[in-house]
């Protein structure tokens, strides 16, 4: 690739990966692939321009332990992560401006919530208006109703594990006719 400027990064560190040498590869900005060796010992090829600003600092190892180390400081129940429902956001594809509530082709708007791994459908409500105030009430019953339940029971679980042994804490959201949903628990909140 002549009249490319291109550096030598051979036995230079990014994190932890050491560049080796350059590849024929070239990404569409025309920057060269570089075949790095991680600390781990994997090999992989990575553009210079993602090693020099930054953008790749392993081969993925790096990544993969920080999420089980974050995975480790969450508290996880029946793989519900407490932390995300005290602090959830609206996602960055929503239609509607407003989390669980999505704009249908027809107009209408379709409200739905995710708990312990299951999408629950609320219904679809002609107004934006109503559309919310179903997705708030549905929040406020089964989020803050879980965090409420768990943390009551994990008070009593800690104060009494053998307690906590023959009764584990139960919260459960069942579907019932016309979209709406009952919350079965054994924790007095």
């Amino acid at each position: 690739m002549k009249g490319h400027n291109v550096s030598d990064l051979t036995g230079r560190r990014f994190g932890r990966l050491t560049a080796l040498y350059p590849t024929e590869k070239r990404d569409k900005k025309l920057s060269v692939f570089w075949h790095c060796r991680c600390d781990c010992g994997k090999e992989t090829d990575i553009t210079a321009d993602g090693l020099v600003h930054g953008n790749y600092r392993s081969c993925g190892c790096l990544r993969r332990e920080r999420q089980q180390n974050l995975y480790k400081q969450l508290h996880l129940v029946d793989g519900t992560c407490l932390e995300i429902l005290e602090h959830r956001k609206s996602r960055s594809d929503n239609t509607s401006g407003f989390r669980g509530v999505g704009l249908l082709k027809n107009g209408k708007y379709r409200v739905s919530i995710g708990f312990k791994g299951k999408r629950l459908h609320l219904g679809t409500f002609s107004s934006f208006d109503e559309a919310v105030r179903a997705r708030i009430f549905a929040e406020h019953q089964i989020h803050e109703g879980f965090i409420k339940a768990y943390s009551i029971w994990e008070e009593k679980a800690k104060a009494d594990p053998k307690w906590a042994e023959e009764n584990p804490c139960i919260f459960e959201v069942e579907k019932t006719e016309n979209n709406r949903f009952r919350i079965i628990t054994n924790v007095q909140y």
